[in-house]
């Protein structure tokens, strides 16, 4: 049997799709590019069911995100979400959103295969996402938001793929239409896609700041480095810095805009890189806008583009792959540190604001990389210069994500503290050399009662 007869017989519209589910299903939907019409249609059938688990990272916002609003959506769904964001801070704060952090490579399947480990994103009852049409060989991609979609393909019970011609076919990982239970066809023929953000433009007063920042970062960056850049404005800000940089390499959980912009200019070849030469390998294009001009030109350069591999989460934020990569620089924005080093990067006290994402795993991965460092940004105070963000010590009930021992170098607007290696003494000293001038003077005196006999 041919596939095109295969495909044929596996269609379903979406709300055929979305009644699949039965209650107590646990239920997981791609992180980007969701399927919305079939997500709204399972959300429309709040009266039916009892006990369904949703998972996924919720960047698209749906009433079942609600429950303070919608309370008769309680009795139907609960929600679990690894990577708290504006669509679901509210009601995670309320307790009503179940928040399961997890860092990306754990998350492969094959470690989820034993039976005391587990299951965020794999071997769930139904998963829904997105696939390109199928080649003249019935092999789909993933397109250039895969996340998780790949290895949660792999294991799930029923996948339901919505087959969308306006996602772009892109070099990397694929499944083939057989391996597919069911499939809805796109209605939204002609639109680029949806409008899923991870960050937002910042004021001008924070990215000027940011610049900042991004400058000091930049001269921690050599010819021949390969960079991963994590979301967030201080991080994003170092692009400015890049173009006099000779044969970078990427290796990143997500790119953008700028990251083919400079590939466009030669200064991003990946000639240096010891594993994947000459390709940059990241696991999602970040597009803030479909519909902006340098969205539209970052997707039709990427579509069938052999310079670029997309590829599960998974793989990407694997440590011992990371480590293997030589000169590899993690960069990355961070909330808050202390004099220890410790560092905060997903919670403001007790209260989580986002996940760990792939952020711990390039951060350890750098430091056994040959060559390798991890730069965290930290713009130095918080509530408009009122609050510092380096502080003598966390309050109780704080998490932190990063611990001392691989703080490696901290960047503020203020300067460069290399924090590697060093005694709490000398730690304490090089950390409160980059905090804002109002308070270095009660952070000094701090460590001398903590630090000093």
């Amino acid at each position: 049997m041919k596939w095109q007869d295969k495909y044929r017989d596996k269609l379903l519209t979406a709300k055929e799709a979305a009644g699949l589910i039965t209650s107590g299903s646990d239920v997981i939907f791609a992180m980007m590019d969701q399927p919305k019409d079939i997500m709204t249609a399972v959300a429309e059938r709040y009266n039916e069911l009892e006990n369904v688990t949703l998972t996924s990272h919720w960047v698209e916002d749906y009433p079942f995100l609600h429950p303070s609003k919608y309370p008769e959506m309680e009795k139907a769904f609960r929600i679990k979400d690894p990577m708290t964001l504006r669509t679901t801070r509210e009601e995670v704060r309320n307790r009503k959103i179940d928040y399961q952090p997890t860092v990306f490579g754990l998350s492969n399947g094959e470690r989820q295969e034993c039976a005391d480990r587990g299951r965020l994103y794999h071997f769930k009852d139904f998963f829904y996402f997105k696939l390109t049409p199928p080649d003249e060989n019935g092999r789909c991609s993933f397109g250039p938001h895969p996340w998780y979609t790949p290895s949660v393909c792999r294991t799930a019970k029923v996948k339901v793929a919505e087959i969308d011609p306006n996602l772009a076919w892109v070099y990397g990982e694929y499944v083939n239409i057989d391996d597919i239970d069911y499939l809805v066809e796109s209605p939204e023929v002609g639109r680029l896609g949806g409008s899923e953000l991870l960050g937002q433009t910042p004021p001008p007063e924070e990215f000027e700041i940011a610049q900042v920042i991004g400058a000091n970062a930049a001269s921690l960056i050599n010819d021949g480095n390969t960079l991963q850049i994590g979301v967030g404005t201080a991080a994003e800000a170092i692009r400015d810095f890049l173009g006099d940089k000779n044969d970078l390499g990427i290796d990143s959980e997500v790119i953008y805009s700028y990251t083919i912009d400079l590939v466009k200019r030669g200064v991003i070849t990946g000639k240096k890189k010891n594993v994947d030469t000459g390709k940059v390998t990241c696991a999602n294009l970040q597009l803030y806008g479909y519909n902006e001009p340098a969205s539209i030109e970052s997707l039709a350069y990427v579509r069938e583009n052999p310079a670029f591999l997309f590829r599960d989460i998974s793989t990407q934020c694997n440590v011992g792959r990371i480590a293997s990569q030589d000169n590899i620089v993690a960069i990355n924005n961070i909330l808050g540190v202390d004099l220890l080093g410790q560092v905060v990067i997903t919670h403001l006290g007790p209260t989580p604001i986002t996940g760990p994402g792939g952020q711990v795993d390039y951060c350890i991965g750098a430091h056994y990389s040959r060559g390798g460092r991890s730069i965290s940004m930290l713009k130095s105070t918080a509530l408009d210069g009122k609050v510092s963000r380096i502080v003598p010590k966390f309050e109780a009930g704080t998490v932190i994500m990063i611990p001392m021992v691989y703080l490696d170098y901290l960047v503020t607007e203020y300067g460069i503290a290399n924090c590697d290696c060093k005694s709490r003494r000398e730690r304490a000293e090089a950390i409160i050399s980059v905090a804002h001038p109002d308070f270095r003077d009660e952070l000094r005196q701090a460590a001398k009662e903590m630090f000093y006999p």
